[in-house]
This record gives structure tokens, C-alpha cells and sequence, in this order.
């Protein structure tokens, strides 16, 4: 039968999911300065993240920072250098559209007696600074990032008692400064929500496998177009309200319980598709709970990278996020309605075996997260 046939396939995929966390995303964070002579990036990076045989590995850890100190300094050496090659593929920097030279310094050598970045997680970091010589003339000095998929480059800009935070996500570009012919700096105009839309929607897609299956899971107890897209919105406004009070330090729960709890949501939606076919109240009341829970889950990851931003920015930051999150779920849903189109004979088995696999894989993540992660 070829719903048995589509219900194997399924199984088939419940094993990939097992082995991906939701959410789990690299950042490479660098405070820009515009200086008269110089024009400066400084920030800390994960060696384990520079390093060719720890860098790109699946569920890799960061390297001890005291398991570090110890090296030789040959092996010192070698960090300075493959630090300098990594970044040198990342970025690259251009002004008035032509590329520009730049050179990378690594301030923590400069100390006596030498020592890496304290780090509360035992976490080897290395401080760099990455200079370009000032150039005269009217331009803008972007810097263009090739990081991973699922790595962005956040950048940090003070202007007095004001600042800025922008970000893009691989293949993008962000412009630094922007320099008059007379060599003063033009006033960039302020992000409201920089790259931070784009990267709400790669949180859902592709990154986050569970928060897809949830949004799927709604889909599948009815798949109409105007009860979705106000579930859709009410689960986003949920995650906004934990997420902000997360991010602003209001609240805070156990990362690892979060992501059990999460889990448990998704097996929770796909059960219950099997065992009704309403949509009621209760689902709405559920829907809301589970939204408050999944912002929590977005929390553990934009903590570390929004650690360092003022307060009063994070608000811009926080709204275009979640713009993008509500964007990657309508998508989610267009891609279902299209599945579901060809399939519209066999609708009610398309979603008894659906809400089956939903149901299977947030089970089969909750035995992962408590006992094997």
C-alpha cells in the first residue's frame, strides 16, 4: 500500500532527528572601531573553532582553556597561525567596492607573562584584533562573511554613548563605516532589526527540526488556512514573551529541561491529532503553553550571543527574530499545504500517519535528551 509504504519512509527519517539538537548555532562576534589611522575589529574566538581538526566537527566541544596554557610554544605558534588562515577565509573586507588589505594582531601575546581570555566554562579563547589601515576618500567599508551555514557574524558598533548591532549569516555583507570625500565619517543609518529577521527564519529552517515538527504537527489536526495562521501567531507571541524575559534576564530555567519539555511538546501535539479531530480551546490554551516553553529553547541560544549588547538594543534585535521565526512557520505551512494538495484524496490518512511520525519523533527526543544527551 503506498500510505505503508510513505509510513516506512517516515520511520526511515525518525532516526536522523535523534542525532540534531535543535537550535544549536556557532557566532563569531567582533566590536568594530573607526579610528583617525585605524580602523579596528576586536573580539575573541573559539580556538577549538580556528583549529582544522576540531573546527566544523558534528557535537565537537570547545578546548580546555587550562588544558591549553600548557601547550609548547610551538603549538602556541601554530594556534597564532591557523587562527590567522581561518580567519583569512571567513572575511574579507572591501571600501569603495574594491577588496582591502588587512592584518591580524593577537593582543593576549602581548601581555607579561602571557594569558588567554578568563572564561567562566574553561573555554580556550584567544583574543585577535584585526586591523586596516585608513584610507582617504569618499566610501563604505563593508566586511563580507563566509562562515558555515549555520554561523553568523554579529558585529558590534559604539558611537559615544550609542551603538548598534548588526549581524548576516553566510554569503552576506555588512557595511562597518561609511567616509565622505573628505575623509569624515557619514552618519550610517541604525538598523532597527539588522540581520536579525534572516536569522530567526534560519533558526526554523533549516535549523530547527523540532520547532518544524511542531508547526506540523498543528497543520495536521487541521490543515486550513485561518485556524493555523492564528495558532501560528499565537505560538509566536508566546516565545516572544518567555524570549524577551530570558534574554533580559527575568527568568531562567535549566537548558537541558527545556529541551526534554520541548520534546514532550511535540510528542504531546501528535498524540492528541490521533485522538481528536477539533480544534478547541484546550489546543489554543496548549498551543500558547508550548509557545512560552519553545521560547525558552530559543533563549539558550541567543543568550551567548546577545551577552555583550546593551540593554536598550535589544529590543530592535528581539522583534526582528521573532519576525523571522513567524516567517519560517507560514513557510513550513505553504510547503505542507503543497505536499498535502496532491495528496487531498487521502487527506484524513495523510494526517493519521503525519501526527503517527510527529508523535514517534518527539518520543523518541524525549528518551535522547534525558538519558543520552
Amino acid at each position: 500500500m503506498k500510505f505503508a509504504r510513505l509510513f516506512a519512509c517516515l520511520l526511515f527519517f525518525l532516526n536522523f532527528p535523534q542525532s540534531l539538537h535543535a537550535h544549536q548555532v556557532a557566532t563569531v562576534e567582533l566590536e568594530f572601531q573607526g579610528l583617525a589611522a585605524q580602523w579596528r575589529l576586536l573580539g575573541e574566538m573559539d580556538i577549538a573553532y580556528m583549529l582544522p581538526e576540531t573546527r566544523g566537527v558534528p557535537g565537537g566541544l570547545p578546548l580546555s582553556r587550562a588544558a591549553v596554557m600548557k601547550s609548547s610554544p610551538a603549538e602556541f605558534a601554530r594556534i597564532r597561525k591557523e587562527t590567522q588562515n581561518t580567519l583569512g577565509k571567513l572575511l574579507r573586507f572591501t571600501f569603495a567596492d574594491k577588496e582591502v588589505a588587512w592584518r591580524v594582531e593577537f593582543p593576549d601575546f602581548e601581555k607579561e607573562p602571557f594569558d588567554l581570555p578568563p572564561e567562566a566554562g574553561d573555554i580556550a579563547l584567544i583574543s585577535v584584533r584585526l586591523i586596516i589601515d585608513a584610507l582617504p576618500g569618499a566610501g563604505e567599508l563593508r566586511v563580507h562573511w563566509a562562515g558555515e551555514q549555520e554561523t553568523e557574524l554579529i558585529i558590534l558598533t559604539e558611537e559615544g554613548d550609542d551603538a548598534k548591532i548588526v549581524s548576516t549569516l553566510p554569503g552576506g555583507n555588512l557595511m562597518l563605516l561609511k567616509q565622505t570625500a573628505s575623509g569624515k565619517f557619514a552618519p550610517v543609518e541604525k538598523p532597527v532589526t539588522g540581520g536579525w529577521v534572516q536569522s530567526g527564519f534560519h533558526h526554523v529552517l533549516p535549523l530547527g527540526l523540532d520547532h518544524m515538527l511542531f508547526i506540523l504537527g498543528l497543520f495536521l489536526l487541521l490543515p486550513k488556512w485561518k485556524p493555523l495562521m492564528g495558532q501560528s501567531l499565537l505560538f509566536t507571541l508566546a516565545h516572544s514573551i518567555t524570549l524577551a524575559l530570558s534574554i533580559f534576564g527575568l527568568v531562567h530555567f535549566p537548558g537541558k529541561l527545556v529541551e526534554v519539555l520541548i520534546a514532550v511538546s511535540i510528542a504531546w501535539v501528535g498524540i492528541e491529532n490521533l485522538l481528536t479531530r477539533k480544534l478547541g480551546r484546550q489546543r489554543l490554551i496548549l498551543v500558547f503553553c508550548f509557545g512560552l516553553l519553545h521560547g525558552l529553547g530559543f533563549a539558550s541560544v541567543l543568550a551567548e550571543k546577545l551577552g555583550g549588547i546593551p540593554r536598550d538594543q535589544l529590543t530592535g534585535l528581539l522583534l526582528g527574530f521573532n519576525v523571522g521565526v513567524e516567517l519560517a512557520q507560514i513557510t513550513v505551512l505553504c510547503a505542507a499545504f503543497l505536499v498535502l494538495w496532491p495528496l487531498r484524496k487521502w487527506s484524513r490518512q495523510v494526517q493519521i500517519i503525519g501526527s503517527a511520525f510527529v508523535a514517534l519523533a518527539g518520543i523518541a527526543w524525549v528518551v535522547e535528551r534525558l538519558f543520552f544527551s
